[in-house]
């Protein structure tokens, strides 16, 4: 034994050996190419600084990527590569959607904890926009922070206050508006040119329609569009002011506008809000063609939508797991010491694998046979998953059931982005709006009581519980099972 011991752990010695003479030539021969990409980078900052573009050319990023990420080009030219990452992250989201890709790119940018404050604060804050994009605003803060505190300290105007408004429109949407007010009124000091004033008055807009104060909301989203020089740019304007419009029954108006947000805009949740509307009135002038030509329209949209979750629920998960995990220069000498032991690990594995080769069969056999047991189950567990998100973002941008909701419509349209696929089954079931405001109420707020639920829908507390028998009735389900029939009703049959 002591024999076979002093074998083993001579010949991974050894080995350690060869791998790190191996790793010493291959850091030499990258070495050849870090001039090339030394100038692929400075290409990409020079047309930034210029011309205001983000350089496009993924094929020589991704040519530098590849030479300069090894533990030598980490620690020797981490700048040149940090600044890689942020230009093909930038690429990947604007360019091709790929939103997931695009957040590990300006995670291993921010690792690399670029000497360029500007940098550093750009890549916090396109962190930042992915958050926004799945609403959830809470993360967002912490980048937006981060990318606040690195303007602040290298001094440039015009980024931190493009970053006191990105922290104000997140404040706004977590319900912070004393806090989000504070941040305008220093970011009204500012005055670079007429995008930012443009943004600005976005805002202020943005607050006040959060606080459902609509004609004030009206006059400061009408106000920007005069500041955006061309009309894609106006797209969230119209939106807001078509929803405003749609709030306050100004049905011609929201129209007018739900047109214009169709015309202009490329973003699959703008249109779909603004095919809502039109569906809305059609079902008003029961205009049945119209009806079915817009619905189809907003399916499409939906769909789209649908996918990007599914990119955009990726990019969450890297944002929150890399808040956690350790800063650059500790990271570098962490993943050089794990390649070194995962090298010694690895030749101990191969030195007993005739060993273990029965034993490793039997566990490959009894996985395939898990495995095979849980397909079945996959599609309800991701339909579980989907709805549990959609109530998570739902309760952590409203606590307590909003005020709109008492009529359903209203809160059919806010929160179809997070229930569609529920709200859609909801619709096909044989009741009242009422009873599928109830519905939905106890889905998203289980522990509301049936006499709060009343009292917010404004049904008499008296007659809450013969409502309830009612429903319950209707759809042929006994109270104790009430709960679960909600969760399960859009699962795929």
């Amino acid at each position: 034994m002591r024999k076979s011991l002093a074998y083993l752990l001579g010949q991974a010695c050894r080995m350690v050996c060869v791998w790190g003479l191996v790793c010493g030539a291959m850091c030499g021969l990258s070495a050849c190419n870090w001039q090339e990409a030394k100038e692929v980078i400075a290409v990409a900052d020079s047309i930034d600084q210029n011309e205001h573009v983000i350089y496009d050319d993924t094929a020589a990023l991704g040519k530098a990527i590849r030479c300069l990420d090894n533990p030598l080009g980490r620690v020797i030219m981490s700048n040149t590569l940090g600044k890689a990452y942020y230009y093909m992250g930038r690429n990947l989201e604007d360019n091709y959607q790929q939103v997931a890709q695009a957040a590990k790119c300006y995670i291993e940018a921010d690792r690399l904890q670029i000497d360029e404050p500007i940098y550093r604060g750009r890549t916090n804050t396109c962190m930042g926009h992915i958050c926004v994009q799945r609403n959830n605003d809470s993360l967002a803060l912490i980048f937006y922070e981060r990318a606040n505190e690195d303007f602040r300290n290298n001094r440039n105007k015009w980024y931190y206050a493009h970053t006191l408004l990105n922290l104000s429109e997140s404040y706004v949407a977590l319900g912070h508006y004393h806090m989000a007010d504070s941040l305008l009124q220093i970011a009204q000091s500012y005055h670079f040119d007429d995008a930012y004033w443009a943004r600005y008055i976005e805002t202020r807009g943005l607050h006040f329609y959060e606080q459902c104060l609509y004609d004030s909301a009206l006059i400061y989203f009408k106000r920007g569009l005069s500041y955006w020089p061309i009309e894609e740019e106006k797209c969230y304007s119209y939106l807001k002011i078509m929803q405003a419009y749609f709030n306050t029954n100004q049905m011609d108006s929201a129209i007018y506008y739900a047109h214009k947000v169709i015309l202009n805009s490329n973003n699959p949740n703008h249109t779909s809000n603004a095919y809502y509307c039109l569906m809305q009135d059609a079902k008003n002038k029961n205009n049945t063609e119209v009806l079915s030509q817009y619905s189809h329209a907003r399916t499409d949209e939906q769909r789209k939508l649908r996918d990007n979750m599914l990119q955009n629920v990726e990019a969450i998960s890297e944002l929150e797991n890399y808040l956690h995990t350790p800063y650059p220069w500790r990271w570098v000498w962490i993943t050089i010491s794990s390649i070194a032991v995962l090298c010694i690990l690895s030749i101990i594995c191969v030195l007993v694998y005739r060993q273990q080769v029965r034993a490793a069969t039997e566990r490959i056999e009894v996985m395939s046979e898990h495995i095979q047991n849980q397909a079945t189950h996959l599609s309800h567990e991701l339909h579980n998953r989907q709805l549990q998100d959609g109530l998570f973002n739902i309760l952590d941008k409203y606590h307590t059931p909003h005020k709109r909701w008492r009529k359903f419509s209203l809160l059919q349209r806010d929160l179809d982005a997070y229930l569609h696929d529920w709200l859609q089954a909801l619709t096909l079931l044989p009741l009242s709006d009422q009873e599928k405001l109830f519905c939905t109420i106890s889905l998203i707020y289980p522990h509301m009581t049936d006499v709060e639920i009343a009292d917010f829908i404004c049904y008499g507390k008296d007659g809450i519980r013969v409502f309830k028998n009612r429903i319950l009735k209707k759809l042929n389900v006994v109270p104790a099972d009430f709960p679960d029939f909600l969760r399960e009703l859009s699962a795929p049959k």
